[in-house]
């Protein structure tokens, strides 16, 4: 794990294959990840360097990336969460870092642990509660919707939006025993659905329906209004982590407290999210710095220019 002692730790996720646009598109390539773990490799990650020969990663100054040391968090259990997740079909094991194919036709990979794992130590505290309502973006195999419910507090319910035939998928993954930990899942403890994902978060804005913990698998694109819409149905004390930029220049964040929280967790190449309900825009893309993404957040999503909410 990231946090783990304390100790500083960067992560890098490198998409050795072109990448496709999906929300809820396929894309068969893989997206490797690579922990580096000590300040010795993380400067040669800074320099640009290759490392092991698996990944170049771009200089975070001359590409507007600020990155963020890793902070202590609540221990969650690793080892029944890596049976979990190869349980789907993933790799067993943070150190794997090798994300594996959707058993889906329209196909797909599920994230690598280690690219999972940072994200649920971020949203743990809020997952926690009793009644939490979660939202997973491109739910694909099911993993992460099932790696949240583990964690979640009594009468978690997760919403899932993704391609139609991952829904009979991801849903016999969810009810499957296996002797795995946490399985099976209650039925009434996650609800699929099929289609476009922005169809379905603006039909819940104008019902009102809020989340307190949102996820996405797929990254967003920062020259339309997907992130607005996103985080439009995040209540103000809730957290989500999402992917925003474009292909070559993404990142992994986490945002909590109505935007007062706003970390880029990592560098990655996800697929694109797209929707015909959201057309890329004339005006200035969303800004990648972390400092200035939660100023626009603050702003734009919960109506306060103050830092303080």
């Amino acid at each position: 794990m990231l946090a783990k002692h304390g100790a500083r730790a960067l992560q890098v996720v490198h998409r050795p294959h072109p990448v496709c646009l999906a929300s809820l598109q396929p894309h068969a390539g893989a997206c490797t990840a690579l922990t580096l773990r000590s300040k010795a490799r993380a400067r040669r990650v800074q320099a640009g360097l290759t490392i092991f020969g698996l990944c170049s990663v771009l200089d975070g100054a001359s590409r507007g990336f600020s990155m963020v040391a890793a902070e202590p968090a609540e221990t969650l259990p690793e080892r029944e969460l890596s049976l979990l997740h190869r349980h789907f079909g993933g790799d067993a094991s943070v150190h794997d870092n090798a994300p594996m194919p959707q058993q889906a036709r329209s196909g797909g990979t599920i994230s690598a642990l280690s690219v999972q794992i940072p994200a649920l130590e971020k949203l743990a505290e809020y997952l926690r509660s009793d009644d939490v309502q979660i939202f997973d973006l491109g739910f694909g195999s099911g993993v992460m919707t099932a790696m949240m419910l583990a964690i979640a507090g009594k009468g978690a319910h997760v919403v899932g939006v993704d391609l139609a035939d991952k829904v009979p998928v991801a849903t016999a993954n969810l009810l499957s025993e296996g002797g795995c930990p946490f399985t099976p899942f209650a039925k009434d403890s996650f609800s699929l659905l099929g289609g476009d994902a922005f169809d379905h978060l603006l039909a819940w804005k104008e019902e009102g329906k809020l989340f307190d913990v949102m996820y996405a698998g797929c990254s967003m694109d920062p020259r339309t209004d997907q992130l607005q819409l996103f985080l439009g149905q995040l209540k103000p004390a809730g957290a989500a982590v999402f992917n925003l930029g474009n292909p070559g220049r993404q990142g992994m964040y986490f945002v909590a407290e109505g935007g007062k929280s706003c970390e880029l967790l990592m560098r990655v190449n996800f697929m694109m999210a797209e929707s015909p309900r959201t057309p890329r825009l004339s005006g200035p893309e969303l800004p990648l710095d972390p400092n200035e993404l939660g100023a626009w957040i603050r702003e734009n999503i919960f109506g306060t220019h103050s830092p303080e909410l």
